[in-house]
């Protein structure tokens, strides 16, 4: 199947814009959540602040019930908080004492925090449930008058960020889709007149000029490389055209000289013709005369050779009648 120069330049055009809109795409999009993480991260981190800020006393931590309270307190300010957990050290390690998770409540924290309580530091992660629910998570020590006293572990729901993540990402497919069409709608006029239309003109032209008509010549329009193409369409075409004319001569005058030389070589001939037709004449006329004297002298062979054994035939009877009288003689004697 045949494919036009301009559905391949649309093609590769549409192509490359659209591989670079879904780069772009990307690394927008990827910004966005480093953005959105680092909005966690701060707010994360503002919350524990604000926990801290909750607890005056050693006394008022170890409060569990004003701790439960505090925590649904954060719960009802923020409702992107899915979990917030304080853990105290013990013996086996750090507890869990205050949670919105009550079936949490008495379990120790995962060994990996015990060095967070010891050496200070936040702990950053991500996190996904079973559900495919994505979380963000933030462990840090709990602090009262300035010392370390036990570890929070709040997490934080991403559905906000994915649902504006997602209506970001529609947004822009939206206006590139949009964009494309207006781009290509621009391209697809911008390429039929800078280079589709001077092309099937090239293409008309070397039509005409095929079908004999050596004058024609096209009319640049442009000056880049496609006029810089009709221009040597048109030089090729005067080339063309001198070499024919040049050539067109040439066969005449050797036309001529053909014509010429037949009339001469005609006139040789017939002339060589008549010379023949005289040598056979003469030829034939002697001929004739050899024949007849040959006849002449078979006749005369013939009368000779009459002659010749009449002769002999005498010779040999004398010869008989002289045997004959010798013998009569001997009988006589």
């Amino acid at each position: 199947m045949k494919i036009s120069l301009r559905t391949k330049l649309l093609s590769l055009v549409v192509i490359s814009i659209a591989l670079i809109s879904a780069i772009l795409v990307t690394q927008s999009i990827v910004r966005e959540r480093e953005v959105f993480q680092e909005s966690f991260k701060d707010k994360a981190k503002i919350l524990a602040l604000s926990l801290d800020a909750g607890i005056g006393s050693v006394e008022e931590l170890r409060d569990v019930s004003r701790l439960q309270s505090l925590i649904y307190k954060f719960l009802w300010l923020h409702p992107e908080i899915v979990k917030i957990s304080i853990g105290l050290p013990s013996e086996e390690g750090i507890k869990i004492v205050a949670s919105n998770k009550p079936e949490e409540i008495g379990k120790n924290f995962p060994k990996e925090f015990f060095n967070i309580y010891e050496k200070g530091g936040t702990l950053l992660e991500n996190l996904v449930l079973p559900d495919g629910t994505k979380l963000f998570g933030l462990v840090t020590p709990v602090h009262v008058g300035g010392q370390r006293m036990g570890i929070y572990e709040i997490l934080l729901s991403l559905e906000a960020e994915e649902k504006a993540i997602s209506k970001r990402q529609r947004e822009i497919a939206f206006i590139i889709s949009l964009s494309l069409l207006f781009l290509i709608f621009l391209l697809s006029l911008f390429l039929h007149r800078m280079v589709v239309s001077p092309i099937l003109e090239i293409k008309k032209g070397m039509e005409i000029f095929r079908k004999g008509n050596l004058a024609f010549r096209l009319v640049p329009r442009s000056k880049d490389e496609i006029g810089d193409l009709a221009e040597g369409f048109n030089q090729m075409a005067e080339s063309l055209e001198k070499s024919y004319k040049s050539l067109e001569q040439k066969v005449k005058e050797a036309t001529r000289e053909l014509e010429e030389t037949k009339m001469a070589l005609e006139i040789k001939v017939a002339a060589r013709t008549r010379e023949l037709r005289k040598l056979a004449e003469s030829l034939e006329e002697k001929v004739r005369e050899r024949t007849k004297e040959l006849e002449k002298k078979v006749l005369e062979l013939e009368k000779f050779q009459k002659l010749a054994v009449g002769r002999e035939l005498r010779i040999i009877g004398l010869k008989k009648e002289i045997e004959r009288l010798k013998k009569e003689l001997e009988e006589k004697k």
